[in-house]
């Protein structure tokens, strides 16, 4: 059998996949921040008839279809393997039961890739380099794929492991950094700034349409109960912070109710803050609608 050959940005587009799991044609376009549609389905076409990438289409007839949504083979898995010299086997493990993933779960990593795009837009500067920047255009971000490759092939993070001064940092569970609520929590993403007073973490969660209440009470309580649990209050940290995207305002009420009798409870000597929003709103900030997500919140310090 002939040598199958991967071009870079095949390549990328398989790292892209690897970050998020499921991820679909669109956001791969604004990922690599390409014009061409069609050269992006190129690439996903000659993944495909390659065997490294499983496509996911159902079109409707006369219906307004959504974009393909993309996921790792066996043979897409161990290419990642063997592409880079470093590689996380657990995560590797976990994304090897995809094909068996749930359409909610599929819809959660896609938002979570909107969330990303929403908070660093692609831009080109005078160099025609993509770069991620906020919404003022300041770059501000670290590029995620950038940062993992590097990860990957090394096995370390850039600046042997310190975290930068004032860049906003955005982590998959592909790989996230060291910090045990993380572990224990397991958020669908992080983020973290490091500034001279201390750090900000952020805990996302984006939550799925048909979530019964009790998972809701559950989701809370597991919350707190590690927050009493563990020993994680270090004098780095300067807040902490989680971040509920909700399907809608129905279950945004509903953790409304239940948030404050927790927060009475919380005794710990670090802020904590709880904001919640619906989906719509992440994806009028990303197009542009809106300048920003207007978050329900709530902080420690109030109760």
């Amino acid at each position: 059998m002939s040598k199958k050959i991967v071009t870079n940005k095949e390549k990328e587009i398989q790292t892209l996949i690897y970050t998020f799991r499921f991820i679909n044609s669109k956001q791969i376009q604004q990922f690599l921040n390409h014009k061409d549609h069609r050269r992006i389905n190129g690439w996903l076409k000659d993944l495909v008839e390659k065997g490294y990438i499983e496509r996911d289409f159902k079109p409707i007839y006369g219906i307004l279809t959504k974009p393909a949504v993309y996921s790792l083979t066996t043979l897409g898995r161990k290419y990642m393997r063997h592409a880079y010299g470093y590689f996380t086997p657990k995560y590797l493990k976990r994304i090897a039961r995809d094909s068996k993933a749930s359409k909610s779960f599929k819809i959660r990593c896609q938002i979570i890739a909107d969330w990303y795009l929403a908070l660093f837009p692609p831009q080109k500067n005078i160099d025609g380099v993509n770069k991620k920047t906020d919404k003022a255009g300041t770059k501000t971000g670290i590029d995620i794929l950038d940062f993992l490759i590097t990860v990957l092939s090394t096995g370390k993070e850039e600046n042997n492991g310190k975290i930068p001064l004032n860049k906003l940092q955005f982590f998959t569970p592909c790989h996230f950094p060291s910090f045990i609520l993380l572990e224990k929590i397991k958020p669908d993403a992080y983020l973290r700034r490091k500034t001279t007073k201390g750090i900000t973490h952020g805990l996302l969660f984006a939550l799925d349409a048909y979530i019964p209440r009790f998972l809701l009470r559950f989701t809370l309580k597991r919350i707190f109960d590690t927050l009493y649990d563990e020993n994680w209050e270090e004098d780095s940290i300067l807040s902490l912070n989680f971040f509920f995207l909700c399907p809608n305002n129905k279950i945004i009420i509903y953790l409304k109710r239940l948030l404050p009798s927790f927060l009475e409870k919380y005794y710990g000597s670090k802020k904590l803050a709880f904001y919640f929003a619906i989906r719509n709103q992440l994806y009028n900030w990303k197009n542009g609608k809106t300048e920003k997500i207007k978050w329900v919140t709530f902080v420690s310090t109030d109760y």
